[in-house]
């Protein structure tokens, strides 16, 4: 029988980011919320991890707005994704604000998800810690 800090070992930590905020000057924001992402990311072993970056209302500006006007943003997003971590929004705030999919910065219709709200309701019940900074 495997010990409890074994089996926790071989578990992936699940954890959904909630961004719904506006990027700020210079996106200081953004740019201080992807810096915690990566270090999350950076103390997890590969592959032992579920990590979602959860989008609604104000926050769709890191993907419109930010990862398009700074190629730094761009890249730290575009290296999150290579490293697993899932970023999704609303179809609610899409057609609400008359936002096109290519409107976002690497998005595909996978990132789609039917309310914000709801899908981090849903995640939490699936065991996901809640994370907003």
């Amino acid at each position: 029988m495997a010990s409890a800090g074994a089996q926790l070992a071989c578990e992936k930590e699940q954890v959904v980011y909630h961004l719904n905020q506006p990027g700020g000057e210079e996106f200081a924001y953004y740019r201080q919320f992807l810096v915690n992402l990566r270090s999350h990311v950076e103390t997890l072993p590969k592959d032992h991890f579920d990590l979602r970056v959860v989008m609604h209302g104000a926050g769709l500006g890191l993907l419109r707005i930010a990862a398009k006007a700074n190629p730094q943003i761009a890249a730290l997003v575009a290296n999150l994704k290579l490293d697993g971590v899932r970023f999704e929004f609303r179809r609610i705030t899409l057609r609400s604000n008359n936002i096109r999919l290519d409107e976002l910065y690497d998005a595909v219709e996978a990132d789609l998800a039917p309310s914000g709200v709801v899908q981090l309701a849903r995640l939490q019940q699936q065991g996901f810690g809640y994370i907003k900074i």
